[in-house]
């Protein structure tokens, strides 16, 4: 596949096919309008129980820093026991609602553990309703996302291995949903994968892998005009087997929204 390196960007850097239209500087000059988070995580993370700016939620959850990484990572995972679970989680912070003026830019850099064909677990990266955001965001078989509003990217399992990763959105509890925006969005493997997606403001989310559009969601098709509830940023970890411990490592994640409506 050609890639065009000034709309995606370096590997390791988020993408300007994204980026390009969000005024970063007004999360400093004027963070009433904007609303902001990065995170590489190079800050130390306690072992298991905490880590700096983010929740954690998980059944026996693993979490750590990557040793001897300069620009930080960590590895999130499953201590080897069948439906163990890490999520980590913002507080809420927007509300995604169709012709509103207010839009949202979010991409995360991120590489799972294994990819053979005996790795059972599954993995969500995006944005969810905090109520969502729990050790529970992953079924226990690993097949779907709770039931709550959610749009991201879902790499889920078949019962035996892990599945490529899936453009989704839902609205908790409605017909017709979830809704599997683009199949197969991005391959599985063991290497960073760049997963984002941006909002217009109006009725179209766009989503990207490692900075190239894979498809679009009209939400003129969501059951109303907003989406019920504030979305916070999460990353989650399901393991489906009792086996080695399985998971994802997070480079870094970064997202911004619309405090007010740009347009005015």
């Amino acid at each position: 596949m050609y890639v065009n390196y000034e709309s995606a960007g370096l590997a390791g850097q988020p993408s300007p096919s994204i980026w390009a239209s969000c005024p970063v500087d007004k999360a400093l000059l004027a963070p009433e309008e904007l609303g902001y988070v990065f995170d590489d995580f190079v800050d130390p993370v306690s072992t298991d129980s905490s880590i700096p700016n983010w929740e954690l939620a998980g059944d026996n959850a693993d979490i750590d820093n990557v040793a001897d990484v300069v620009n930080g990572q960590i590895l999130m995972q499953g201590s080897g026991t069948d439906n163990d679970s890490c999520t980590i989680f913002k507080n809420d912070m927007y509300l995604l609602t169709k012709n509103s003026g207010k839009r949202f830019w979010f991409e995360a850099s991120v590489k799972p553990t294994n990819a053979g064909t005996a790795d059972d677990y599954a993995l969500f990266v995006g944005l969810i309703e905090s109520v969502g955001a729990t050790a529970e965001m992953i079924a226990d078989d690993g097949a779907s996302i709770i039931d709550e509003d959610f749009v991201g990217f879902a790499a889920l399992s078949n019962a035996t291995t892990i599945q490529d990763w899936d453009a989704v959105i839902n609205i908790g509890g409605s017909a017709n949903f979830p809704v599997t925006v683009e199949a197969d969005a991005g391959e599985i493997g063991t290497s960073y994968i760049k997963l984002g997606m941006a909002f217009d403001g109006q009725q179209t989310i766009t989503f990207y892998v490692d900075g190239a559009v894979v498809d679009t969601y009209d939400i003129d098709n969501l059951d109303s005009d907003t989406m019920s509830h504030e979305f916070t940023v999460a990353l989650g970890v399901k393991q489906c087997e009792a086996t080695a411990a399985l998971g994802m490592y997070a480079d870094w994640v970064r997202f911004a929204y619309d405090k007010q409506n740009h347009g005015r």
